[in-house]
C-alpha cells in the first residue's frame, strides 16, 4: 500500500474498505485496533484504522497523536527519501499541532514539534514552539531551545536578553554551555565581537567546572558530557576565527590547542 493512501481527508481504497467492512463502528474501537496495529509497526494497517476513528470524530486526539508519531516514525526510516522524509514530518507537525490545539497534555508533543520545525528547517516554526514550550515547561532544557530559537531566527536582541536571564536562572544546569554558546552568538552577529569574545571565555569555564563536577561523581552522565563538550567545541571553533581575523596569534594557539585536545580537526 502506498503511504499516501490513508491520510486524512483521502477516501478509503478497496483494500482499506475490505479491511474495515468487518471492524466495530466505534470511534474507540478503531482507534483501538490502529494502536495494537501501531505498536506491531504494522504501519500501513494502523494508518487505515486511525484515520478512520479521526473520520469519525475530528477533535478525538487518541488516535491524531498515533498519527503524528507514526508518520514521524516513517519518516526517520532509513531507507525514507529526503523528499518523502519532509512530507511525512509536515503531515506529522500537523498532526501534532491538531492535538496541541485540542489540549493534549504531554510534555514531549512540544519537544517534537521543535524537532520537526528543526529538521524541516522552518526556523519560525521553531521559535513559535520553542516559546510556547518554555512558558508551558520553564525548565533548563525548554530555556535551551528557545535560545537557540532566537538565535537561528535571528532575533538577537531578544535572544541576548533571554540568554542572559537563562544563565542567572540556571547557573548549574548542564545545559550552560549551550546558553553561553547562543549568547556568543548573538553577539557575534550583531557585531559585538569584544563581548562575544568574552561570553565565550566565560563559557568555557562555566563549561570547565561542570565537566570537573560532573566527574566527582561516581556515575557521571556521558550524554551531559558530551553536550557540554559540543558546547565547548563550538564556542573555541567561533573564537579561533575571531583570532584569526583580529590576528591574535598568542589566543589563536591556544584554542588550536584546546580543540586538539578535544580531538577536533576540521
Amino acid at each position: 500500500m502506498m503511504l499516501s493512501l490513508a491520510m486524512a481527508g483521502c477516501p478509503p481504497t478497496s483494500n482499506e474498505t475490505t479491511m474495515l467492512s468487518s471492524a466495530p463502528l466505534t470511534k474507540e474501537a478503531l482507534f483501538g485496533k490502529g494502536h495494537l496495529f501501531y505498536g506491531q509497526l504494522q504501519f500501513d494497517s494502523a494508518k487505515v484504522y486511525l484515520t478512520q476513528a479521526v473520520r469519525r470524530d475530528s477533535l478525538y486526539a487518541d488516535p491524531i497523536v498515533d498519527l503524528a508519531a507514526l508518520h514521524y516514525d516513517l519518516a526517520m526510516q532509513n531507507n525514507t527519501g529526503a523528499s518523502e522524509a519532509a512530507g511525512l514530518l509536515r503531515l506529522s507537525r500537523d498532526y501534532y499541532d491538531r492535538a496541541d490545539k485540542l489540549g493534549w497534555q504531554d510534555s514531549e508533543l512540544l519537544e517534537r514539534l521543535c524537532d520537526i520545525s528543526v529538521r524541516l528547517d522552518d526556523q519560525p516554526s521553531f521559535l513559535r514552539y520553542a516559546k510556547k514550550n518554555a512558558k508551558k515547561y520553564p525548565y533548563d532544557r525548554q530555556y535551551s531551545n528557545l535560545g537557540l530559537a532566537y538565535v537561528e531566527a535571528g532575533e538577537y536582541q531578544e535572544g541576548i536578553k533571554f540568554l542572559k536571564s537563562a544563565i542567572e536562572k540556571f547557573p548549574n544546569s548542564t545545559y550552560i554551555g549551550s546558553y553561553y554558546r547562543q549568547l556568543g552568538r548573538a553577539y557575534y552577529k550583531v557585531d559585538r565581537h569584544q563581548t562575544a569574545e568574552r561570553t565565550f571565555y566565560d563559557g568555557l569555564k562555566a563549561v570547565d567546572t561542570k565537566l570537573m563536577e560532573l566527574e566527582r561523581l561516581a556515575s557521571p552522565s556521558s550524554v551531559f558530557q558530551e553536550r557540554l563538550r559540543d558546547d565547548k567545541i563550538g564556542m573555541l571553533v567561533i573564537l579561533k576565527g575571531l583570532h584569526q581575523l583580529y590576528k591574535d596569534g598568542e589566543k589563536l594557539a591556544n584554542v588550536e590547542k584546546q580543540l586538539k585536545e578535544l580531538g577536533y580537526t576540521k
